[in-house]
C-alpha cells in the first residue's frame, strides 16, 4: 500500500479516531461500574438464597439473616431482591448499550470511510445479511445448524463478470460443546447463577475492552473465492487445535471424512487435515502448496482454517477484535490503518500467494 494514502487518510479520520477512543474509555468504565454493583448484587442474592440452609449453623450476621427470610408479616422477603436485581440488571445494561452504540456507530462510520478510501475498487457494505450459505457449504463450522445465529459485521467484494473474491467479518454463535454445556448449567439453579456471574460481570469487569456479551464461538475474516481444480469431494485444513478436533469427530455431519496423514511433519505440527478421499487430498496438498498455506498463517500470524471443494476456497481467520473494527489500544497512531490494510492485502493476494489458478 502507498504510504502517502496512507497518510492521507490517517490524517482525514485522526479527529474521529481520537473521538471515538475518548468514548471507548468512557464507555469501558461504564462498564466496570455497573457490573461490578451487579456482582456484588448477584452475590448477596445468592447469600440470601443460602440463607435457610446457613441459619442452622453459626455465622456472623445471623440475625439479619433470620429477618430476611418469608414470615407471616414479611411475605416477599426473597422476592423484592430479585425483583431489584431484575431492575439493576435492566438499568445498568439498558445505559450500557446506550453508551456502546454510541462509539459503535461512529467506528461503523469511520471505519466504512476508511476502507472505501484506502480500496476504491472494492465494494464495501455493512449491514449486509451474513454469507450463511456459503458458511455451511464450507464444512469449516462442525457444529453449525440453520437456525444458529451468524452476524456480518462488513462485507467486501471485488466484482468482475461474476464475483471472485468475497471477504466478510463474521460472528458466529455455535452449538458446540461449550455452548450446550454452558445451556445445561443455565437450567441448574444456584449454578445458573454462577454462569452468569463468569459471564456477564467476571469477564466484563476484567475485559481491556467494552463487550457486547455475545458468545461468539467464531469471530473474525471469512473469505470465498474460486479456483481452477474440479474436486469431487472436500478437503478441510484447521490450524492445530484438539478441541476442533473433539467437535469434528462428535458431530454427525462429517461422518463419510477421515483423518488425513501427511508426511511433511513441519506442517502436520500446526495443522490438522479432514477429508473425503485421501488420495485427493494429497493432490489437493501438493508439497508447494503445504508450504506456502504456512507462510500464510505465519503472515496472518492467528490460527487459519481452509477448505478445498468442488472449485471453492475457503478461508477463516480467526480475529476475537473483528476486521471492521477497532482494536482495542490507541487508536491515535497510523498503525490502526496500517494493520487493517495488511489485513485486508494478505486475504485479496490469498489466491496468488497459494497459486490457485
Amino acid at each position: 500500500m502507498d504510504q502517502h494514502l496512507l497518510l492521507e487518510t490517517f490524517s482525514e479520520v485522526q479527529e474521529s479516531l481520537a473521538d471515538i477512543q475518548l468514548k471507548r474509555k468512557r464507555t469501558h468504565l461504564f462498564q466496570k461500574i455497573t457490573w461490578g454493583i451487579t456482582g456484588i448484587y448477584l452475590l448477596g442474592m445468592l447469600f440470601i438464597l443460602s440463607s435457610p440452609y446457613l441459619l442452622s449453623t453459626d455465622i456472623p450476621f445471623g440475625d439479619i439473616l433470620a429477618k430476611g427470610q418469608p414470615s407471616a408479616n414479611n411475605p416477599y422477603a426473597q422476592v423484592l431482591p430479585l425483583a431489584g436485581l431484575i431492575v439493576l440488571i435492566y438499568f445498568s445494561t439498558l445505559f450500557f448499550f446506550r453508551a456502546f452504540q454510541q462509539f459503535k456507530t461512529q467506528e461503523m462510520k469511520t471505519m466504512a470511510g476508511m476502507v472505501q478510501k484506502l480500496f476504491p475498487d472494492l465494494e464495501f457494505t455493512q449491514g449486509a445479511s451474513a454469507p450463511k450459505k456459503e458458511i455451511q457449504e464450507s464444512k469449516l463450522f462442525a457444529w453449525l445448524k440453520s437456525e444458529d445465529p451468524v452476524y456480518n459485521f462488513g462485507q467486501m467484494r471485488r466484482r468482475s463478470r461474476e464475483v471472485e473474491f468475497n471477504l466478510a467479518d463474521i460472528g458466529i454463535i455455535e452449538n458446540n460443546l461449550s455452548n450446550k454445556a454452558i445451556g445445561t448449567l443455565m437450567r441448574i439453579p444456584v449454578l445458573n447463577l454462577a454462569v452468569v456471574m463468569y459471564q456477564y460481570v467476571i469477564k466484563n469487569l476484567f475485559s481491556n475492552k467494552p463487550q457486547e456479551n455475545i458468545p461468539y464461538s467464531f469471530r473474525g475474516m471469512f473469505c470465498w473465492l474460486k479456483f481452477q481444480k474440479k474436486l469431487n469431494g472436500h478437503t478441510v485444513v484447521f490450524s492445530r487445535n484438539q478441541g476442533i478436533k473433539l467437535d469434528r469427530w462428535s458431530s454427525f455431519n462429517f461422518r463419510e471424512e477421515q483423518e488425513i496423514y501427511l508426511e511433511d511433519p513441519r506442517f502436520t505440527d500446526n495443522f490438522i487435515v479432514f477429508g473425503t478421499d485421501q488420495v485427493e487430498a494429497r493432490y489437493v496438498l501438493s508439497t508447494s502448496l503445504m508450504e506456502r498455506i504456512l507462510e500464510l498463517k505465519e503472515k496472518f500470524d492467528r490460527p487459519i482454517f481452509l477448505s478445498f471443494q468442488d472449485k471453492q476456497l475457503y478461508l477463516t481467520v480467526k480475529n476475537e477484535n473483528g476486521l471492521f473494527a477497532f482494536q482495542s489500544r490507541n487508536l491515535e497512531n497510523i498503525q490502526v490503518i496500517e494493520e487493517l490494510t495488511k489485513e485486508i492485502e494478505t486475504a485479496l493476494e490469498v489466491k496468488n500467494d497459494l497459486k490457485l489458478y
